[in-house]
């Protein structure tokens, strides 16, 4: 996994996205999981999957992103990373500096790629149903 060098780096990676601006191969898992790790600082959890939400979409649209059924934004995995970051803070603090909590976020077990394989079938996570809306995990033992 890719960490950050800078706080300065973190700051300038949320600016681009935030104002379509970030290349779309910059767009990582990484930057992805920084970007949920600073809404979450800055935003509740409501107010940050409605803020995510919209700029997600805008940003694959700003890059040529496709916007479909198929591709594009996904409703139940943003929600599920956003929990996951918010069990991290919530474990590691909201005090610490951005760049610690980013790396550390990155090098822990929360941000492995397919850690959401871990609470949902595959088949409910890729459906039309789990993209367009919110589906709870069917495994019981979820952190949250």
């Amino acid at each position: 996994m890719r960490l950050f060098h800078s706080e300065s780096e973190i700051e300038s990676l949320i600016e681009k996205f935030n104002t379509c601006t970030l290349p779309l191969e910059a767009w990582t898992h990484e930057a992805h999981l920084a970007m949920g790790v600073w809404y979450l600082r800055q935003y509740n959890l409501t107010q940050a999957m409605l803020l995510v939400r919209q700029r997600i979409i805008l940003f694959n649209s700003s890059v040529g992103g496709v916007v479909s059924f198929e591709r594009g934004y996904h409703e139940t995995l943003t929600w599920f990373w956003l929990k996951t970051v918010e069990a991290f803070l919530d474990s590691f603090g909201r005090d610490k500096a951005l760049l610690d909590t980013c790396n550390a976020f990155l090098s822990s077990e929360y941000a492995l790629r397919d850690r959401a394989l871990l609470f949902y079938k595959k088949e409910e996570i890729m459906s039309l149903e789990a993209r367009t809306f919110l589906m709870m995990p069917t495994n019981t033992s979820h952190p949250f």
